[in-house]
């Protein structure tokens, strides 16, 4: 499940024919106001059937669809206590059957609603989460289970919450055997280096905006295990893996590249086995690809500030805003741009090729000063689906990315190649044409992306299909 929050940079610059196909348009009828709406999307990963859960102040309704994503069932039922304002997650048990959780606003009690759409009923239970000495971090399902990540303040401990079945798991991954430096070696907890930067999830298989990846602290779910990677201290790239079926902790480390001058930002991207390092001041960047179980060296790209960069394919970008983007004039200006910005590299993966952004984003309100996140510290963005409003991060008029994009092989060589139509082109367009629609939220099924949103016009739930445009 995703976040609405796509990469708005990478939008082409000219209409679009829509790649879209309307699958089913469901009625529904949210009363007012539409502050209580929200909405979730689910995938039953045994079954491939789809299930969305919408709710307003005073009913919460599940509809069901088959793998054809023909409508199945639906069902209705009283919406939770108001305090419970956030739906968070979604569970299936090995019956198949859908269980939904709510949040309340400081993140200490969940409730949870199992829905039996055969029997035609429902169950609802409420769990204490002890917060007092911990923060939550995040919230995400993966295998069909949902799980809630925190960490503890006085020790060095990440905590996972595991809801299934109507139970409550916690696991206790223990990270004090581990030496987490700053920029001068010196031991620092790992509260603290959360607490400066904030956590960010990336989608497997998704294209997550530049603006998420420049956050140093950043974790990938994949099906077996759990990859946090972090690059506080400018040296290296530190990676702890979790195994989700023994919950034991390793550590890897991968230095990063050497710049010639005075030292410079960094940051890193996992994708398929492989880790991105890129590394740049104002005088020199370098991209490097690394083996992921090997740590051997794929490639490395070097431009100095005289040069012009080789490896891109796309002209050198620079958006504040809303505002169109413009062209960077030559290497040297956008080098001396994402110096002061907080640098970041996105990959994703299409069926001949890495696509990969490159740059750094700031704040130029009157200082310029680097914008670090969402938010600052840590506890402050949950979710497990729900749709957020892109305005409200994105379009302040003071955020500003600098930035180009470029493609690798298969073998991670540069690759000459104009950038295929993403999926997120497509819908991102279709958001700005259709601006009536609420509570828009995709998410990955099979080989395509599914649009969910709510149509109050016309008094339904939608579910459209866009698809990425492959060419060699």
């Amino acid at each position: 499940m995703k976040k609405l929050l796509f990469a708005f940079f990478t939008l082409c610059f000219t209409p679009l024919s829509f790649a879209q196909t309307l699958l089913i348009a469901t009625d529904l009828e949210l009363k007012k106001a539409s502050s209580h709406h929200q909405a979730l999307n689910a995938v039953n990963l045994n079954t491939n059937e789809v299930f969305v859960f919408a709710s307003d102040k005073e009913k919460l309704t599940a509809f069901k669809y088959n793998t054809a994503l023909f409508f199945k069932d639906s069902m209705s039922t009283k919406r939770p206590d108001n305090d419970f304002d956030r739906l968070s997650g979604y569970s299936f048990n090995a019956e198949g059957k859908p269980e939904i959780y709510w949040l309340d606003s400081d993140f200490k009690k969940l409730h949870a609603v199992s829905f039996d759409l055969q029997n035609r009923n429902t169950t609802e239970k409420t769990f204490e989460i002890p917060l007092e000495k911990e923060v939550v971090l995040s919230s995400f399902n993966e295998n069909n289970v949902f799980y809630i990540l925190s960490v503890l303040k006085t020790e060095d401990v990440l905590k996972l919450y595991i809801f299934q079945d109507g139970k409550i798991i916690e696991k206790f991954i223990d990270f004090s055997e581990y030496k987490i430096a700053d920029r001068k070696n010196n031991p620092i907890k790992l509260w603290s280096l959360l607490e400066e930067n904030h956590l960010e999830k990336m989608e497997i298989d998704e294209l997550n905006p530049l603006y998420f990846s420049t956050s140093k602290a950043k974790f990938y779910v994949l099906n077996e295990k759990i990859i946090f990677t972090f690059d506080h201290n400018m040296s290296e790239t530190q990676l702890f893996e979790i195994d989700l079926d023994t919950y034991k902790l390793s550590e890897r480390k991968f230095p990063q590249e050497m710049l010639k001058n005075v030292e410079g930002n960094s940051n890193s991207y996992f994708s398929e086995a492989k880790l991105y390092q890129l590394k740049a001041n104002k005088d020199e960047m370098i991209l490097a690809v690394k083996d992921y179980d090997s740590g051997t060296i794929l490639n490395s790209l070097t431009t100095s500030k005289d040069d012009i960069i080789h490896h891109k394919n796309s002209p050198l970008f620079s958006q504040t805003g809303k505002q169109r983007p413009k062209e960077i004039k030559n290497t040297k200006k956008f080098l001396e741009r994402i110096h002061y910005s907080a640098i970041g590299i996105t990959v994703y993966e299409t069926p001949n090729a890495s696509f990969i952004t490159i740059g750094g984003q700031r704040d130029v309100a009157s200082t310029g000063g680097i914008m670090l996140g969402i938010a600052s510290g840590v506890g402050v963005a949950i979710s497990g689906g729900y749709a957020v409003n892109v305005d409200d991060f994105f379009y302040s008029g003071n955020l500003q990315v600098n930035y180009f994009e470029t493609h690798l092989d298969l073998q991670s060589q540069y690759l000459k190649k104009e950038q295929e139509v993403l999926a997120t082109d497509y819908i991102g367009q279709f958001l700005d044409q259709n601006k009536d629609i609420s509570l828009a939220s995709t998410f990955k099924y099979k080989d395509y992306y599914i649009l969910g949103y709510y149509d109050a016009k016309a008094k339904k739930y939608v579910l459209r299909k866009f698809q990425d445009d492959f060419f060699d």
